[in-house]
């Protein structure tokens, strides 16, 4: 079984892909139809603005397939991405009986760990100097069953482990979760930074995460 990094990144990947597949499609047709229809030199365009009505769209230029295969072939695309992507959310929803527990709360701009009686190798809280910026550092233990517990003492924030792929919102008098279980290779310092808008020093709420052996 893929990691659950591993499992968001290729989510992430397949993405991207339909994304660049449909823009693309997006581009070309938009640069055909900008040069097949352009207006040329010294071409007159005859008026027939009498034979239109406001708010009714001319029945002679109507292309059913057109309609239809611009309505069905996005349509078929969304419910296909949907479902891609509905699957993955049992990795961090799900709950694991031997999961430790671990609180997070947010706050502007900070984030706090919380590791309960778990020994130091489970979980362990301390500081670490990012870009001259003294930020919390979180030392969790690969292999080893998590579940962040956490919540916001202000506004929303949106904590985003960023090498494993996944992120969840913090609302202030909620209980948010998210589980994982760090791989063996996932083994190093990744970070942790805040993607929800929560004021002027957003960009630099971000914490360390450690996994080690």
């Amino acid at each position: 079984m893929e990691a659950g990094g591993e499992i968001f990144h290729d989510l992430f990947d397949l993405w991207n892909f339909w994304a660049v597949i449909v823009m693309i499609i997006v581009c070309v047709w938009l640069f055909h139809h900008s040069l097949r229809y352009r207006s040329s030199d010294g071409k007159t365009i005859e008026n027939d603005s009498d034979h239109f009505t406001p708010g009714v769209f001319p029945k002679e230029n109507d292309d059913l397939r057109m309609e239809l295969a611009w309505t069905i072939v996005p349509f078929i695309l969304i419910v296909y991405l949907t479902f891609v992507a509905w699957g993955p959310l049992d990795e961090v929803w799900s709950a694991d009986e031997n999961a430790h527990e671990i609180g997070v709360t947010a706050s502007q701009w900070n984030w706090n760990f919380d590791c309960g009686d778990l020994d130091a190798d489970i979980c362990e809280v301390s500081n670490i100097d990012v870009e001259g910026q003294t930020r919390p550092l979180l030392r969790l233990k690969a292999g080893e069953s998590y579940m962040f517990n956490m919540t916001s003492v202000d506004v929303t924030h949106a904590p985003f482990f960023l090498d494993w792929g996944i992120k969840e919102d913090t609302v202030p008098g909620l209980i948010t979760r998210l589980h994982y279980t760090p791989s063996v290779d996932e083994i190093g310092s990744s970070l942790l930074m805040c993607t929800e808008y929560c004021g002027k020093d957003h960009g630099y709420m971000t914490a360390v995460v450690e996994v080690h052996a």
